[in-house]
């Protein structure tokens, strides 16, 4: 499904297109209700009727078992088990099969409605909501179609809260004087990975200026642009810029393709570092002048292309 509908979306349009799902649920009355969700189309692989599961010892109670879907063993997590604490899984249900941080997995969802195409600028970022916490929430964004909310999951963050070898893991580092002097800014609306990627590149000396979405990360480099005189000046205010994909506002193809299209922002290397960098996706990140573009299971390599590439660019301006 995603490969097909990708091809109507043009790179650094701010663009996206969801398979909106829903989740069932009782309410504090004990009735069922339901609740819509978002995934992007990008990550998922295919929709498939409620296969047969095998269960054994050891699994996380939320994982309800295993399936084999073209020779791949697949792990099948109940999504509304997971979020609201319900488990009530009828061979009606349907399984998201989905793919990202080179992991494949199985979502147990009620029902699939639809695909909405949108801008990033309609999804609207989840503190729109008092008193949500944003720290532990698995929701990264809110859409508003008609009458209802679709919650925007956080499908990483879902996968690493039952296994976190699953997904990213906190990497310890002695600290270095790599990037002593270097200012980096982060565009991440993923809480879990901002924090890591942020402590993953303090140990290593670098300054670190984060944000929520790709849309104020790019009002901060515009105001940096503004007050430099010339690029040499610009390297007194920022290094690198490391952006995700998805995010609320503006996603970061059309962060990249701003900063490569500013006059003086050009020259800043950009990293996309997401899930969603796959060898078929590559050429996205290259259409908009990303420099470099790295699947978030490499944490390990962010820091030394980061390193690299602030010093590739040191010694241009010598």
């Amino acid at each position: 499904m995603a490969s097909e509908t990708e091809i109507l979306l043009e790179t650094g349009t701010n663009e996206l297109e969801i398979i909106e799902f829903v989740l069932e649920f009782p309410d504090v009355h004990g009735e069922l209700c339901s609740q819509s969700f978002g995934i992007n189309v990008a990550k998922v692989r295919e929709i498939i009727r409620m296969p047969e599961l095998t269960r054994y010892p050891g699994l996380d109670p939320n994982v309800l078992g295993v399936f084999s879907l073209r020779d791949q063993i697949t792990p099948a997590l109940d999504l509304a088990r997971l979020l609201y604490g319900y488990e009530n899984v009828t061979p009606q249900h349907k399984m998201i099969v989905s793919e990202f941080n080179s992991l494949r997995v199985g979502f147990i969802v009620r029902d699939v409605k639809r695909i909405h195409r949108l801008s990033w600028t309609e999804v609207e970022p989840p503190d729109v909501v008092e008193n949500l916490s944003i720290e532990d929430s698995t929701v990264i964004g809110i859409v508003r179609k008609e009458n209802r909310m679709i919650l925007m999951l956080d499908v990483e963050k879902a996968v690493s809260d039952i296994n976190p070898e699953l997904g990213l893991t906190k990497v310890d580092v002695e600290k270095q004087d790599l990037g002593k002097g270097k200012k980096v800014i982060i565009a991440e609306d993923s809480a879990m990975i901002r924090h890591l990627i942020t402590d993953r590149l303090k140990a290593a000396g670098f300054d670190i200026v984060s944000y929520h979405n790709g849309k104020a990360a790019w009002e901060a480099l515009q105001r940096i642009a503004d007050e430099a005189r010339d690029p040499t000046d610009l390297r007194e205010k920022v290094d690198l810029l490391i952006t995700d994909i998805e995010m609320p506002m503006m996603d970061g193809y059309t962060l990249t393709r701003n900063v490569k299209e500013n006059k003086m922002l050009r020259s800043l290397p950009v990293v996309i570092f997401s899930s969603m960098i796959t060898d078929d996706a590559r050429h996205k990140g290259e259409s908009v002048g990303a420099d470099m573009q790295l699947s978030k299971p490499e944490i390990d390599s962010l820091l030394e292309e980061v390193s690299r590439l602030i010093a590739k660019k040191d010694e241009e301006l010598q």
